[in-house]
């Protein structure tokens, strides 16, 4: 591959901790502008998509890789299983819960315990092991490239990529089989193939620590959500008894989720991460990296993506300050505004039945 362009002490490339939205737009669209106009220069013979599958033979992973990450997919689905099954169904039936609460918290509560150890972990890998600076310093990610010999990578960026992507795989599973079907779900799960191919394309061609760096600013919220939904599953009981004390924390955790996915997904994610990718790696990574356009498209659609699903956030925070209900998960399709029948309705079809384990009608 081709040297970079630039040296990453080079006065021209504009190196800061955390761009601004003005700045972080005209130095993106300079950027793609210039690599657009580069490219044919140093890959004259790409043909569209002959050369992109060409390309993918170059990557570097190999046949025992591959049977480990499916491996560890099946192992991610028995796991959940056993845990829903023979541990969280058993204690939700002594918690007196309604039906419909009883039906839902199973798929919460699993997604809470992943959630914590792997956000936990990505904490520790980016802010606390001292060996990655590309929080603090994003166009740090560049610094190996400069001599070419790519980027320092220990253990634990494997170990992240592994348990992601096996993860990510059992997802997309999951989504049609095992969890709640919502008005986002397709979404959800195009988003899970995404992902996946970030994480593939991005491991098989050296760029790890990019894709650490993406997973550690997405996986913070999808925990506080699950917290906030569990809060407001387990404070009331059919018996009458009430928690307050549920409502409290589901109410923090709600507006800490709002917070968070404000801060780490639409302000450090587009001023970090996409500074670092879209902006400096076109300066300060190989002229002619293979697979940098679609790492960079795919990127950008994340973006997006989560700006769509700020929009429920936002409507759902309307809701509640216009109405003085509690915050509810309102891409659901067992809500009213979705099927056309009432809360107490839809306790009625769980307790006969007639919902079936993705929340779905079932047909008769």
């Amino acid at each position: 591959m081709l040297p970079p362009e630039y040296n990453i002490t080079d006065p021209f490339i504009h190196n800061v901790s955390t761009l601004d939205y003005i700045t972080f737009f005209k130095l993106s669209t300079d950027s793609v502008i210039h690599f657009l106009k580069r490219f044919y220069v140093v890959r004259p013979n790409y043909k569209i998509p002959w050369t992109f599958f060409e390309d993918l033979l170059t990557l570097k992973i190999t046949w025992s890789e591959v049977i480990l990450i499916f491996v560890l997919s099946f192992l991610w689905t028995i796991l959940r299983y056993w845990i829903t099954d023979i541990i969280v169904k058993p204690k939700i039936k002594s918690c007196n819960l309604s039906p419909l609460n009883s039906h839902k918290l199973p798929e919460s509560i699993w997604k809470c315990l992943y959630y914590i150890n792997s956000f936990g972990f990505l904490c520790y890998v980016t802010l606390w092991s001292g060996r990655y600076n590309y929080f603090y310093q994003p166009i740090s990610l560049w610094e190996g490239w400069q001599d070419m010999s790519g980027q320092k990578v220990y253990w634990d960026v494997y170990f992240i990529y592994f348990t992601q992507g096996s993860y990510y795989i059992h997802s997309i599973y999951a989504t049609i089989y095992m969890d709640i079907w919502r008005k986002d779900s397709f979404l959800m799960i195009i988003h899970h193939f995404v992902a996946l191919t970030l994480i593939t394309l991005s491991y098989g061609s050296g760029h790890l620590l990019e894709g650490a760096f993406v997973l550690f600013l997405h996986d913070n919220t999808d925990l506080l959500l699950e917290i906030t939904k569990i809060c407001f599953y387990l404070q009331k009981r059919e018996n009458g008894d009430y928690y307050p004390i549920l409502h409290f924390i589901g109410n923090l955790a709600f507006i800490a989720f709002a917070v968070f996915w404000f801060i780490f997904r639409l302000y450090w994610y587009p001023l970090k991460l996409l500074y670092t990718t879209v902006y400096a790696g076109v300066y300060l990574g190989p002229q002619d990296s293979p697979f940098f356009p679609i790492l960079g498209f795919m990127l950008v659609v994340v973006l997006f993506m989560n700006i769509y699903w700020f929009n429920f956030i936002i409507r759902m925070i309307i809701r509640v300050c216009t109405t003085g209900e509690e915050p509810e998960d309102n891409r659901e399709f067992d809500t009213a505004s979705v099927i056309g029948v009432s809360r107490k309705e839809l306790e009625i079809m769980v307790r006969e039945g007639k919902i079936n384990k993705n929340g779905k009608i079932k047909k008769d």
